[in-house]
């Protein structure tokens, strides 16, 4: 899609993205920005004391609620406001109850509130939520397109992961959250079927710690792995986009549905390692019973196979709509003065 031409002499970002600012947040966020075509700028907006504590529905929708109210100070509204998360909620509305429709309110994610008080709510299928304005997708939106794992492919970074030509299988790892706790067990039996895996094939394992891999973790997989495989440290050029665009398989940690929806947009089969609840986790079960039954994912075991699927990318879809609803679908938009 081509970048949408704004003319406003307010000097406002035309697309605000409100969220606590973790990864698998801004990743939605800013993929769907680029795909409608609007310069975008990231608040990392957090809910102040009390409030963090308290049950959605009862946090008042202004900016008070906010530990930085002047993080969405603003005279002008922004022409798109794109919030995530628990955190990305109260700023998002406290916005539009001030300016109505002069400002497209877009949710992702459930926002434990009347969804009717957003313009547009986005969550995975798998999610309970349902409603006119809620639209459904498979698995995450995100950043990752053919294009962009094409230009990663020719990055530099992507001669350090497989320096003698081995092929290439990433290996995502996310961290302990409120359904998994990435126990010493999970993690020791995570660890043997890759060393099992890559001790009898000719491949380069290229581990991708996220944020919320705990750092005793990372130095257990520098310690274990380090010497024959790549260990990104999550110093410098984050090799991510490179690791996916190489990737003859790719194998993640059951914890994000962000990195495994992401792992799918290569088109590559993808191997969720399954972990151990910590609490009922209804939502997770449900996600991956249904890009099992799509043929995205299969459990990791150990070996490796091959089989092709059809790569959700919802983003487009959902960008589309948005472009539709603030009337600048291909073509040029001007904003009055």
């Amino acid at each position: 899609m081509n970048p949408i031409q704004i003319n406003d002499p307010s000097g406002i970002v035309p697309c605000w993205c409100l969220s606590k600012g973790m990864a698998g947040m801004i990743s939605q966020m800013t993929g769907l920005a680029q795909a409608v075509g609007l310069p975008y700028e990231c608040k990392s907006t957090r809910l102040g004391f009390p409030w963090r504590w308290v049950p959605m529905p009862l946090i008042p929708r202004s900016p008070g609620s906010l530990s930085d109210p002047g993080l969405i100070a603003t005279d002008e509204p922004p022409q798109l406001i794109l919030s995530c998360g628990r955190h990305g909620v109260i700023p998002a509305l406290a916005l539009k109850r001030r300016f109505g429709s002069r400002t497209l309110t877009v949710q992702i994610q459930d926002p434990k509130v009347d969804p009717s008080l957003f313009d547009i709510v986005v969550v995975p299928e798998h999610d309970y939520l349902r409603g006119k304005n809620v639209f459904l997708t498979t698995g995450a939106i995100h950043h990752i397109t053919s294009a962009r794992l094409e230009e990663a492919r020719r990055a530099s970074i992507a001669k350090e992961l497989s320096p003698a030509g081995q092929t290439v299988v990433p290996v995502l790892i996310g961290g302990p959250n409120g359904y998994y706790s990435f126990s010493k067990s999970d993690v020791r039996r995570f660890f043997d079927k890759l060393n099992i895996l890559g001790e009898t094939h000719h491949m380069r394992l290229v581990f991708l710690p996220s944020n919320r891999t705990p750092a005793e973790l990372c130095t257990e997989l520098a310690r274990i792995f380090g010497e024959k495989h790549y260990v990104w440290n999550r110093e410098g050029t984050n090799p991510y986009l490179s690791a996916l665009s190489l990737a003859s398989h790719v194998i993640v940690t059951g914890d994000s549905v962000s990195m495994i929806t992401e792992a799918a947009a290569t088109g590559k089969p993808v191997f969720v390692e399954t972990l151990t609840e910590r609490r009922r986790a209804v939502r997770f079960r449900r996600f991956h019973e249904s890009f099992q039954q799509k043929g995205i994912t299969r459990e990791f075991t150990g070996r490796l196979t091959d089989w092709t699927y059809r790569i959700p990318n919802d983003t487009p879809r959902v960008a589309h709509l948005i472009q539709e609803r603030i009337g600048c679908h291909e073509h040029a938009v001007t904003r009055a003065a």
